[in-house]
């Protein structure tokens, strides 16, 4: 494990060197053991946008809890919780991301509240029939995330603070996060809003009030950590059941690095990854801000995809 740390290490220093970054804050969690660093402008205790990570951290942690306690099934379909377009979509068509609903909605600032934006979603149309094809689709996560809100009689971020969150000590893990403004990485500088500094960058989450089931979430490295530390180890049986799927090289929610082997990975759209190897218990978590000041950060993407290549020691759907 040290040598890989040490590679990793290596990665994101150059990146940092490179101003591909302005700072990265990774995490090796090993057999229980955690290993933080903070390299360039990154310091302990900062909040993270999450991006796309609150898909897993979040709302599909959430629905897998209820689909333990048997309050919602993996064949329910959309239909059974609210009329849609989409109504014959069950939830492992959503979990999976063969709904066939497109990757997200056009031109979302035309919809002048969260009301609006969710009725929109309610009424698209899947381009395709379920498992007919795989589109990486936001919209699917913000589905689950109203199907939790349904089912619990609560809004997504009371139910996952207090049924996912603070069971697992994650204390600092949340949507619409209140603290001082210089503990915020910064994410990006738009036209439309200026500089993104403690609130979504995610615009769509942005239009429906920060709180949504594809985007949203803000974190730090140290509750991360427990997050990985907690899905390594657990005993509930839907995490074991992750590996029973590779469909268009995907499981429930998560991303199948291999065929055939126990690593699921996942990434967020301003710059954090989390990579689980379920062989060796083992965890990399990434946070960095790639979209300050601007997206478009190719580099970065490189350097992440390199970081999980050296981790899982092998590439993404690389053939031994």
């Amino acid at each position: 494990m040290a040598e890989i740390e040490e590679k990793i290490t290596g990665i994101f220093k150059e990146a940092v060197k490179q101003k591909i970054v302005n700072g990265v804050s990774y995490a090796l969690v090993d057999q229980g053991r955690i290993s933080r660093h903070y390299l360039g402008q990154a310091e302990p205790g900062q909040f993270y946008d999450l991006a796309s990570l609150t898909k897993v951290v979040g709302t599909a942690s959430g629905i897998f809890k209820e689909i333990d306690e048997g309050k919602i099934s993996l064949d329910d379909q959309v239909g059974d919780f609210f009329p849609a377009a989409c109504s014959a979509v069950t939830v492992k068509d959503l979990l999976l991301h063969i709904s066939g609903l497109p990757a997200d909605l056009d031109n979302v600032r035309q919809y002048q509240s969260p009301r609006e934006v969710w009725e929109a979603v309610l009424a698209t149309k899947p381009l395709y029939l379920p498992g007919q094809e795989s589109i990486y689709s936001d919209l699917n996560f913000i589905i689950l995330g109203k199907i939790l809100e349904q089912v619990s009689g609560q809004n997504l971020s009371c139910f996952l603070r207090e049924e996912i969150f603070a069971p697992l000590g994650m204390r600092e893990t949340g949507f619409l996060l209140k603290g001082e403004r210089d503990r915020f990485v910064k994410t990006e500088i738009t036209k439309e809003r200026g500089q993104v500094w403690g609130n979504v960058h995610d615009e769509t989450a942005w239009q429906m009030g920060g709180l949504a089931g594809h985007a949203g979430l803000f974190s730090t490295l140290d509750d991360l950590a427990r997050f990985s530390s907690f899905y390594l180890t657990t005993d509930k049986p839907l995490v074991a059941s992750l590996f029973d799927y590779d469909c268009f090289e995907r499981t429930l929610a998560w991303i199948r690095w291999q065929k055939g082997r126990r690593f699921l990975w996942h990434t967020g759209f301003t710059g954090p990854g989390l990579g689980l190897d379920f062989e060796n218990g083992r965890a990399l978590v990434i946070l960095a801000s790639s979209v300050y000041p601007k997206r478009g950060n190719e580099a970065w993407l490189l350097a992440r995809r390199q970081a999980a290549k050296t981790f899982f020691g092998s590439g993404y759907r690389e053939e031994k």
